[in-house]
């Protein structure tokens, strides 16, 4: 199984340079602001904000950077068996992309972070599903030029119009007005480039969205639940239950005992952040 043996997300101030060694883990790096300079078996490799990349266990890696920037970023390894899931796990060679849905992929990455910290009962197999997400997105952005530009083009859109849109009530027929397509041509194109069907989609960009909520302000969960798209607070309550594997007053409490463990945890973390 992928086991993660850290993950954190951490601002840097001014210069930040480190010096060329061979990885012990896998990396997954992605930037959120700013801009890095890498050096990956002696590539050089820029990466800017929306950008992620992937560095093999072994790889001799360095890096640099002139300016502030901020990453998220998990150390992990897998097992002999693992490399068969994801074409990226099968080589030795890093992989860097730009995220076509770079905020869903941020928030991914924040409830990763969470996960590994809670250090729950389950947080080993849920850590594991959402890592595996992560790569399996990077592995499509690498790849998605192999599908048909129309088809890749019009599910952007669609993603774009449900982020613009995610508050109000959103229909197919909406999606079918907006694309000028059927909806049934709407739903198949759009999983087969995404793996979602739109309400699918909608509902992970939703639940997201009410994860930040929850990170960043305090609100009633009713209130949350409004401002995302929901009808009423069961229903919210249910599709949360359903993406997360908790409920929504379970993982705010986890939110919240997170912001006291993590001063605790930041000295073991500490040590992987090069």
């Amino acid at each position: 199984m992928i086991k993660l043996h850290t993950c954190y997300v951490k601002d840097f101030y001014g210069k930040w340079e480190m010096a060329k060694d061979v990885t012990q883990y896998h990396i997954l790096l992605v930037a959120t602001k700013g801009r890095i300079v890498y050096w990956v078996n002696g590539e050089t490799v820029y990466l800017s904000r929306g950008e992620a990349i992937f560095i093999p266990s072994g790889s001799i890696r360095g890096g640099l950077a002139s300016e502030d920037h901020q990453r998220y970023a998990t150390h992990f390894t897998i097992e002999d068996h693992d490399r068969a899931l994801l074409p990226l796990l099968g080589g030795n060679t890093y992989c860097k992309t730009a995220i076509g849905g770079f905020e869903y992929f941020k928030q991914r990455f924040l409830l990763l972070k969470h996960h590994w910290l809670m250090r729950g009962p389950y947080s080993e197999t849920i850590c594991y599903s959402i890592l595996l997400e992560l790569l399996g997105i990077i592995n499509y952005e690498r790849d998605k030029w192999k599908l048909p530009a129309k088809k890749i083009d019009m599910a952007e859109a669609i993603k774009q119009y449900m982020l613009d849109h995610y508050r109000e009530p959103v229909t197919l027929h909406d999606l079918s007005a907006f694309t000028e397509r059927t909806p049934n041509h709407i739903t198949h194109a759009f999983k087969s480039v995404t793996g979602l069907t739109p309400i699918e989609y909608l509902h992970h960009v939703r639940i997201t969205k009410a994860k930040e909520l929850m990170f960043d302000k305090m609100m009633p969960i009713s209130q949350i639940a409004e401002e995302t798209g929901f009808c009423d607070q069961a229903y919210f309550n249910r599709v949360f239950k359903k993406l997360t594997g908790c409920s929504p007053t379970s993982f705010l409490k986890g939110t919240l005992r997170l912001d006291e463990d993590d001063s605790a945890i930041g000295g073991i973390v500490e040590s992987y952040k090069r």
